[in-house]
């Protein structure tokens, strides 16, 4: 494996992963909470992270609303956020039965999370130590479903049922393989993916208004409606404390 990513020391950072992991990895991530205890709130993205806190090893399942993580003070979490598509072969179960949870890994991948975890306890390096065992596995992404998720994240993403006419899928059929790579049908993943769009445009755009017609909503109704249902906020709150 090529040479480990390094992580800045601060509350919280990501990196890219090391070139021979990136089919399978989306990107290398640290926090650290200070003294008081902390409750950040994660944005659903349609992904899926295998997570260290130092004491067990748990799968972020994929989440269809934002949701706070309950941290204890001086807490540090290392985790890798699997690529798009690859999570339900590397794990081995549909992502459908994850959806919306934090698991033990060995519910899910069985022994093999004992070995990462005894290996993690007596103080192996957890970037390093996580990106090997997602190395050795050797799994590729279901093409389709990472070709359909970098199609909706992108801009100007086409119709649902023209993307399952690209991928040769009937609507019900696509709706199957969306549950299985993402934990939810394929207009939750679109709904999130476009608040996901409308964040990275939001910062540098001249109103919200006008980011939100090229994230793809059809007025600021419809950004609030999707906003308010995905995070329980405004889109200003949403912008101040989670924007890009």
């Amino acid at each position: 494996m090529s040479r480990d990513p390094e992580l800045p020391a601060s509350a919280y950072a990501e990196v890219p992963p090391p070139a021979d992991v990136r089919d399978r990895v989306r990107r290398v991530w640290r926090y650290q909470s200070g003294a008081a205890p902390a409750a950040p709130l994660i944005l659903p993205d349609g992904c899926v992270d295998l997570i260290w806190d130092g004491a067990r090893l748990f799968i972020a399942g994929p989440d269809q609303q934002a949701t706070p993580a309950q941290l204890a003070p001086g807490a540090t979490l290392t985790g890798l956020r699997l690529a798009p598509g690859v999570a339900h072969r590397l794990l081995g179960t549909p992502m459908q039965a994850l959806a919306d949870q934090r698991i033990a890994a060995d519910a899910v991948i069985g022994p093999r999370a004992g070995v990462l975890e005894r290996r993690l306890l007596d103080g192996a390096d957890p970037a390093r130590t996580l990106l090997a065992a997602v190395a050795e596995r050797g799994v590729q992404p279901d093409p389709r479903m990472a070709w359909l998720f970098a199609q909706l994240s992108g801009p100007d993403a086409p119709p649902l049922p023209e993307l399952a006419r690209q991928l040769g899928l009937s609507e019900r059929s696509l709706h199957r393989h969306c549950l299985q790579a993402f934990g939810y049908g394929p207009k939750v993943l679109d709904r999130i993916l476009r608040l996901q769009r409308w964040l990275r445009l939001a910062s540098g755009a001249i109103t919200l208004t006008r980011a939100a017609f090229d994230a793809g909503y059809a007025d600021a109704s419809h950004l609030s409606h999707d906003v308010r249902r995905l995070t329980g906020l405004t889109p200003t709150a949403l912008l101040r404390d989670h924007g890009h």
